[in-house]
């Protein structure tokens, strides 16, 4: 399984303001970012996202602007907060699975199936991503996208989970103590357990930034 991570950040290192609305982040993009974003996607096989990032901005998660596919678009929502009005359960060209815990409330189980969804529950209470990129691979998928949040990015940095990085840096200063960082959860504590990566493309477009890197293993 090769596991890309991607977003866009302020060159402070924020992906929202402090309000965790990243949509406000939307005005920066012109139609040349949305093409090459969507040319990412379509070169993978799923992209996955956290609940909190479906419920701040409630994104579609297809692509659009570019030739190519809709990747399988995943969830992870051990509690089975994904609003039920979201566009990712109502726009049905592209499938959507939905990652849960095993003991996720049974009656929002069976709304999301009401709406085609496919759940996947964890064997434990929490999502294992070990556990999620196996089931993912057993349905044929090779390439995946984790597109968010903070927090859903950092458990794979935490896992050693990561293959290929991609930040976009718009060229602004947010700040906001609070705001979500491109990578948050605890951190790490030491250099030895942090995450080193290796620059491989460097590129500005239309003002942003757009920097590649591999993970160093």
């Amino acid at each position: 399984m090769h596991v890309i991570v991607g977003g866009l950040m302020s060159a402070d290192g924020k992906i929202a303001p402090a309000n965790h609305k990243g949509r406000e982040f939307s005005q920066y993009m012109t139609s040349q970012h949305e093409q090459l974003l969507h040319e990412i996607r379509a070169s993978v096989d799923a992209v996955i996202i956290g609940v909190n990032t479906v419920i701040a901005d409630d994104p579609s998660l297809t692509v659009r602007r570019a030739k190519g596919r809709n990747p399988l678009r995943v969830i992870l929502d051990s509690q089975a907060k994904t609003p039920i009005e979201s566009k990712i359960l109502n726009i049905e060209e592209a499938p959507t699975l939905i990652a849960v815990a095993k003991d996720a409330p049974n009656d929002k189980i069976d709304l999301f199936k009401s709406k085609n969804v496919d759940i996947l529950f964890s064997s434990t209470q929490k999502i294992d991503l070990n556990e999620l990129l196996v089931k993912l691979s057993e349905r044929g998928v090779k390439r995946v996208l984790v597109e968010g949040g903070g927090e859903v990015r950092w458990s794979f940095f935490e896992q050693k989970l990561v293959d290929e990085l991609f930040v976009w840096i718009i060229p602004a200063i947010w700040g906001g103590r609070n705001a979500p960082t491109l990578v948050d959860g605890a951190g790490f504590l030491s250099a030895e357990d942090a995450v080193n990566i290796e620059l491989k493309s460097v590129k500005q477009v239309e003002g942003i930034l757009i920097l590649w890197f591999s993970v160093k293993r």
